[in-house]
């Protein structure tokens, strides 16, 4: 038995809209289950037992085809299972007219969006198949009610297969994903990133922002290598704190010290046999450093000797260990410190301050005046940029203005979040790449941040004064 009704449809969408609605019970093995936004319909044994004895109750949404079959808009996940479990029928609600392909997408999504299994891998899937159907991501964000940003990252790891299948396997959020597509074509990478994902998500965006650090030190280093080769300029390995034998050219000067004034610079120097360069990556950058591999033997002569003896005895196996924790540690605090920033800024837009925040702000007035008195020095830069205030360039301290004029306007929790705003930035303004070295002066400080929802890095642990047991 079936029954028609009118579907009513202004003039703008009567180009889209169906002409009629028909309800009737059909054979689930006659649908035809078309392209859904779920990329698995997941069918677990309870939801097929559970339709095998109650059947379908809500009615699964199909439009007629021009050869008369009935494909599936909506029910994907309701039909199989009511294959599976042999039902002989399933309420369908028949649409006849012609389909927006878009249209059916996007509502398939609302619909998901409301059940607790919706995994952003679904989202991702839809949103690839509205793009691929000409809609821009501005379009499918005003369409499915989704931030644009979201969407942006959602196409980058649809095209990406690696973050794609990563992210549908292991289930990982939208963001997570995002950054596993910018090491697509970097395997080690992308597993030890899927790793810390699954096992300690607090800790991912501190390993891939490292990542992007090591990356983009190890473009900076190949392509120094190409303008050595290009100069025709041997590369040496860096040589050790204690070796007497290799002396960068800038601390070298010609044997002659009446040269006619001449320095030892690359171009001078160039001729030499012992010409030669090392490429140095540290943390703060990489540096071409041209050296003369033996300096005392081609002429050359101390720029800043003085007479005294250099260390004798190369370095023990301790101090070279300690050296390279030194620089380790220093990359680390500044890939952290992009991370804390970006959660900062992001904190600082709340509306009210968290739990905590008046006991903070008195003890930083009490105890650390010298730091806000810092922060103040600066005009508040830090806190400015957190909180959006975009003064004009020539007034007189225009940002404390700007913030101060903010706090008038605000709520009295929004106003008390500025004042620990501007605590937290006095703060940061504050550390650098040698705070970790000094154990325990920002325990206030990186405590704080963690009781509100920040996961500190191994390296900030040991600046709080509690050093991550190896």
């Amino acid at each position: 038995m079936t029954t028609t009704t009118e579907a009513p449809a202004t003039q703008a969408e009567a180009s889209t809209a169906p002409e009629s609605v028909e309800f009737a019970h059909v054979d689930p093995r006659t649908l035809v289950v078309g392209v859904n936004v779920r990329a698995d319909a997941d069918l677990t044994p309870e939801f097929v037992g559970s339709i095998k004895q109650h059947g379908v109750l809500q009615a699964v949404r199909a439009r007629r085809a021009e050869d008369g079959t009935l494909v599936v808009l909506e029910g994907q996940r309701r039909t199989l299972a009511a294959v599976e479990a042999a039902r002989e029928t399933i309420p369908v609600q028949i649409i006849d007219g012609t389909e927006d392909e878009a249209r059916r997408i996007v509502e398939q999504l609302a619909e998901n969006d409301h059940r607790r299994d919706m995994r952003d891998s679904h989202r991702t899937a839809a949103f690839q198949q509205l793009a691929l159907i000409g809609l821009s991501a501005g379009q499918i964000a005003k369409r499915t009610g989704t931030d644009k940003g979201a969407v942006a990252s959602a196409l980058t790891v649809a095209g990406s297969k690696v973050a794609a299948a990563v992210q549908a396997k292991y289930d990982l959020p939208l963001d997570v994903a995002a950054a596993l597509a910018e090491f697509e074509d970097d395997t080690e990478t992308v597993k030890t990133l899927t790793a810390v994902a699954i096992k300690d998500p607090g800790r991912f965006a501190h390993e891939a922002q490292r990542a992007r650090d090591e990356r983009q030190r190890a473009s900076e280093v190949a392509a120094a290598r190409e303008t050595l080769a290009a100069q025709n300029v041997t590369e040496v390995p860096r040589p050790d704190y204690n070796d007497a034998k290799i002396k960068r050219l800038d601390s070298l000067k010609p044997a002659d010290d009446d040269a006619n004034g001449t320095d030892l610079t690359v171009e001078t120097h160039a001729a030499c046999p012992g010409h030669a360069a090392y490429i140095s990556s540290q943390w703060q950058r990489v540096e071409v450093v041209y050296v003369c591999t033996n300096w005392r033997k081609h002429g050359h002569g101390d720029r800043y000797s003085t007479g005294s003896t250099q260390r004798s005895g190369p370095m023990s196996e301790a101090e070279k260990a300690e050296r390279r924790q030194v620089i380790e540690n220093n990359k680390a605090w500044k890939s952290a410190e992009v991370v804390r920033r970006k959660f900062l800024a992001e904190f600082a837009q709340r509306k009210t301050a968290p739990t905590g925040a008046a006991a903070f702000i008195a003890a930083q007035i009490a105890t650390r005046t010298h730091t806000l008195g810092h922060g103040a020095d600066k005009d508040h830069e830090l806190a400015a940029q957190w909180l959006g205030i975009k003064p004009g360039a020539s007034a007189y301290r225009a940002r404390s203005q700007g913030i101060a004029q903010a706090a008038e306007k605000a709520t009295a929790g929004r106003a008390q979040h500025i004042a620990l705003v501007l605590c937290l930035a006095a703060c940061e303004a504050g550390t650098g790449v040698q705070s970790w070295r000094r154990e325990g002066t920002l325990r206030e400080y990186l405590t704080a941040l963690e009781s509100w929802g920040y996961t500190l890095s191994d390296v900030e642990k040991i600046a709080r004064g509690k050093a991550p047991k190896k």
